[in-house]
């Protein structure tokens, strides 16, 4: 027999997509969703352009390195070339934001950079986190995950912009990944996938989960950083396994927004 709670939560599943013309519940706060999250760090890591974006509250000629835009990662990271860690944070008005930073190498970039840091010991000495992915999104910005930079035995754990996909918040479309839409009948908004039989269906490792009439492709969870990631606090999401899956015999957990 369900307890009242998870009763609840499958009730509140099946309505979701039926409350769809109340409109959205988001309220004009700050305008979120996948991949236009505007909380991202003020130095390493803000979003940018060009290199002439980044470090703004820097003298000209402070930074123990270059001034970089890394855009290859989604809406850009400022960085700036280093040798060590030490090199990171040195200039005044640099990491005003006292997040740890590590030099490191990226994928196959040339030569290393400054990237804010979710290696353990960060991570351990923080304070209301429950793991690494947890930090970068209350650290750094709620669309950043912890991930390996690249390199080899110079590798580093580090936070960067995540792809947000399937669940993140939104108001329209423009705010989703590409071909998928916003169903804005609830709080925050969810960029999702309609009409899925089949959780191949799905971009990724997205499931298929029936909600009332409807099919749509949910995000998987396994921790709460997971429905945490590209929300924010505002717009929040439940990890649950108590839905009701398109596909035959699959099992699994989903973020339900709310």
């Amino acid at each position: 027999m369900k307890s009242p709670v998870r009763s609840a939560m499958a009730l509140f599943v099946a309505s979701l997509f039926g409350l769809a013309s109340c409109g959205d519940d988001a309220g004009g706060d700050d305008a979120g969703g996948g991949g236009n999250v505007p909380n991202r760090p003020d130095e390493t890591g803000a979003a940018c352009e060009v290199a002439d974006d980044c470090y703004p509250d820097v003298a000209d000629g402070e930074l123990n390195g270059d001034a970089v835009c890394i855009t290859r990662v989604r809406d850009g990271y400022c960085t700036h070339t280093c040798e060590m860690d030490s090199d990171c944070c040195a200039a005044e008005g640099e990491c005003a934001s006292s997040l740890v930073e590590v030099c490191s190498p990226f994928e196959s970039m040339e030569g290393m950079h400054c990237f804010v840091s979710c290696e353990s010991a960060d991570v351990e000495g923080a304070t209301d986190v429950t793991d690494d992915q947890d930090y970068c999104q209350k650290k750094a910005s709620p669309d950043f995950i912890c991930r390996s930079s690249g390199g080899g035995g110079t590798n580093r754990k580090i936070c960067v912009p995540g792809d947000c996909g399937i669940g993140a918040r939104c108001t329209d479309a423009a705010d989703c990944a590409t071909d998928l839409e916003c169903v804005t009948g609830f709080q925050g908004g969810y960029c999702t996938l309609r009409g899925c039989t089949v959780n191949d269906d799905c971009p990724g490792d997205a499931l298929c989960v029936t909600s009332g009439s409807e099919n749509f492709c949910f995000r998987p969870c396994t921790q709460a950083s997971d429905c945490s990631f590209c929300r924010n606090g505002a717009s929040p999401a439940t990890c649950s396994d108590d839905v009701t899956f398109a596909e035959d015999g699959t099992a699994g957990s989903v973020c339900v927004p709310g």
